[in-house]
Parts: structure tokens; C-alpha cells; sequence
């Protein structure tokens, strides 16, 4: 089957990661200076750390990559109850003994490393829905039509997202709400019983305001200019500078960019946190300018319309919708992180996939698109159409 692996979704995540080994560099390098143009002063500067911890996760990633690729992945699927129920522990336990960062108790310490178990949730959660869909919609036309069926779903779509929100980290539990509705979408449930949720989901929302802390909810003010009475004006200056030197790092970037590893610039000059994480892009824009930005956002987008190509051409239900949650993760994740580099989005902790540093994140993606080329390598065999209700009807092969 290996013969069988989509070569192009897969070269296009390995031109992602290499790139983020040299973005993830320079971000975090001392700048050189223009006077500094011996190859000796350019090594001198360089800090690889970050690099190194990165090049693990990924030899560790494309271990598990590969691992993933072995079986079926309905033997796979046979364990999401097992699987989802080790997400769980983890996500309490993490609560319960994790470590925090950056005011989110979400991270259990490994050595000089983390891992955070909300991200392996995802595709844990994206397992289970796509089983729990295929089997409720399996030999329907008309795709979920029932609160009976609708409801199982959604209590195991809602366990680990309020487990995610009291760490707090609401920036994941976007990722997985954003999922796991488009999974709803694409498997033709009825628009009725997804407004019902949407609903209910709107309901809470006053209650989920008063557990979010209160860091996270000056973010929200600071996005929209509200200034309050609890919130000081050096305080809402502190918190609107972050957002704000991102989008000055990327306007200067102007059209060709500064140059990696260039003295000088908002980047440069630490004007910008986690510069190397979550604000990776504006990094990266500042240096390479709007055409390598450009360029980097069409790599995002064949990755996605590559993904979306394998959706349509999967051999069944189960498959397609495992393909649909890892589009949708990867979507909401290049959406939200880009958006608020450039101060259209509120800032979240949400990375950027592929290009952000970060162990979890790295492997999580790593398992995904292993999972969606797994999908894609059993479908070889396989030459009549299918479709979920019609959900995915004609998408690539002349079918959308």
C-alpha cells in the first residue's frame, strides 16, 4: 500500500516543516548586523535550540506518521471508545497534576519539553464523531435527522471541550467546536438540529464568561476597544501592544521583506512575544515581505484543497470524515492564527500548523495527515462513486 501514498499532500507538509526549521531560526537567532558577512558571524548568531526541539518532534512525528500508515484505518476506528477514554484521564489528569503555561494548566513537563493532551483530543475527537456519524447515517440519504441520534454525538463532542475550557484554554476549544460542527455540516444533519445546538451552545455562553480568566476576557476588550472600569488604560495598552506590533512587524515586511536573520524591525527588536510560536507568521512576513507571505499562505491553501480532493474520492463514509475533521482543524488553525497576526481575529494560543514551534502541536498534525493519507492509500481499490447523503457529492472526479 505504501506505493499508494499521496506524494504531493505529503511533499507539501515536509516544504512546511523545513521551512518552519529556518522561520522558527531567525526568529529566535541574534540578528546580524550589516557589517557581519563572514560565514563564521552568521553561525556565531545563530540559536538553535528551538530548531533542535523541533527537529526531534518532527523525527518523532514522521515515526508515528508512517506507524499510523500500517493498519486500516477502520481497525483503527474499531478503538475510538479505548482512545476517547484515554483523552479523558489525560485531560483530568492534566488539570488535576499538569503544569501551567502562559496562564493555561494544559501541559504535562517532559525534560526541557511538553505535552499538551488537548492536542492529541483532537484527533481523538475527530475519530469518534467521524465513526459515530458514519454508523448513525450509514444507508440514509437524508443524512441525521433524529435528537436520538444527534444527542450521543454531542455529549462526546462536549465532555473534552469543557475539560479543554477550565484549563483555560479557549483557543483549542474553538478548534475542536469549529470541527466538530463542519463534521455535522458535511454529514447532512439536519440544519435544524445544528441551529439546536448552536443554540444551546449560545445559551452558555454567559456561563463559560464567567470562568474564562480574566486575562482572556481583556483580549476580547482589547480586539473590540472596549474600555471598562476594571480594565486601566496602561493595562488595556498592554494588552493591545501584542496585536499591534504584529500587524506593524508585517506592514514593514513591505513587498520583498527585511531578510531572515536581518538586524532591525519590530521582530527584531523584541517589540514582539512568542515570536517564534504563535506570532510565527508575522515573524516570517517582516522577513520574507508580502510575496514569500503570499507564498506561504498558497501552501496552506494546496494543503487544503488537497485534503479536500482525498475527502471526495474516499471509499466511504467513515473515511471522508475523517479527511473532513483534519481539513476543518487545519482551516480554523491557518484562519485564526493569521488572522490575528494581522489584528483581524482576537488573539488566541492557537498555532500555526506545520510553521509554529511546538512538540504536541507538530505530532499532532503529523498523526492527522497520516490519518488522511491512510484514507487516501485504501482507496485505490476502489472505483465506484460514493458520497455521504450527498454531502460530499462530486467534490474532485467531476463530482462537485
Amino acid at each position: 500500500m505504501f506505493k499508494f501514498i499521496d506524494w504531493l499532500l505529503f511533499g507539501n507538509i515536509i516544504l512546511l516543516i523545513l521551512f518552519s526549521f529556518v522561520a522558527i531560526a531567525s526568529a529566535q537567532s541574534h540578528p546580524l548586523s550589516d557589517t557581519s558577512s563572514s560565514l563564521a558571524a552568521a553561525i556565531e548568531h545563530l540559536e538553535l535550540y528551538h530548531v533542535l526541539q523541533q527537529l526531534a518532534w518532527f523525527g518523532i512525528g514522521l515515526l508515528a506518521m508512517f506507524i499510523v500508515l500500517i493498519p486500516d484505518y477502520h481497525a483503527i476506528g474499531e478503538y475510538y471508545k479505548w482512545m476517547y477514554v484515554i483523552v479523558i484521564a489525560l485531560l483530568v489528569a492534566v488539570y488535576l497534576f499538569g503544569t501551567e503555561v502562559s496562564g493555561t494548566k494544559g501541559w504535562f513537563r517532559i525534560g526541557n519539553s511538553g505535552f499538551q493532551p488537548a492536542e492529541l483530543g483532537k484527533i481523538v475527537m475527530i475519530i469518534a464523531i467521524a465513526r459515530m456519524l458514519a454508523n448513525r447515517t450509514r444507508g440514509k440519504d437524508g443524512g441525521i435527522r433524529k435528537i436520538r441520534d444527534i444527542l450521543p454525538v454531542a455529549a462526546v463532542f462536549a465532555l473534552p471541550v469543557l475539560l479543554v475550557m477550565i484549563q483555560p484554554d479557549w483557543g483549542t476549544a474553538l478548534v475542536y467546536a469549529f470541527t466538530f460542527f463542519f463534521m455535522l455540516l458535511i454529514a447532512r444533519t439536519s440544519i435544524k438540529l445544528i441551529i439546536g445546538l448552536l443554540a444551546c451552545t449560545g445559551v452558555a455562553l454567559p456561563a463559560a464568561w464567567l470562568i474564562m480568566a480574566p486575562w482572556q476576557r481583556i483580549r476580547f476588550y482589547t480586539f473590540f476597544g472596549i474600555q471598562t472600569e476594571t480594565l486601566t488604560d496602561q493595562q488595556f495598552e498592554d494588552f493591545s501592544r501584542q496585536a499591534n506590533q504584529a500587524r506593524i512587524a508585517v506592514g514593514s515586511g513591505q513587498l520583498s521583506g527585511k531578510g531572515l536573520f536581518s538586524l532591525g524591525g519590530e521582530s527584531r527588536l523584541t517589540h514582539i512575544a512568542e515570536k517564534h510560536t504563535d506570532f510565527i507568521f508575522a515573524t516570517t512576513a517582516e522577513a520574507i515581505g508580502f510575496v514569500g507571505a503570499l507564498l506561504l499562505i498558497v501552501l496552506y491553501f494546496a494543503l487544503i484543497f488537497r485534503t479536500m480532493y482525498i475527502a471526495s474520492r474516499a471509499k466511504d463514509d467513515f473515511g471522508m470524515l475523517i479527511v473532513v475533521g483534519v481539513m476543518a482543524m487545519t482551516l480554523f488553525h491557518v484562519f485564526q492564527n493569521i488572522g490575528m497576526n494581522i489584528g483581524v481575529m482576537p488573539i488566541s494560543g492557537i498555532p500555526l500548523p506545520f510553521l509554529s514551534y511546538g512538540g504536541s502541536h507538530l505530532l499532532t498534525n503529523m498523526i492527522a495527515f497520516g490519518l488522511v493519507i491512510n484514507v487516501s492509500m485504501r482507496r485505490q481499490n476502489w472505483g465506484t462513486s460514493r458520497t455521504i447523503g450527498g454531502g460530499m457529492r462530486g467534490m474532485g472526479n467531476g463530482r462537485y
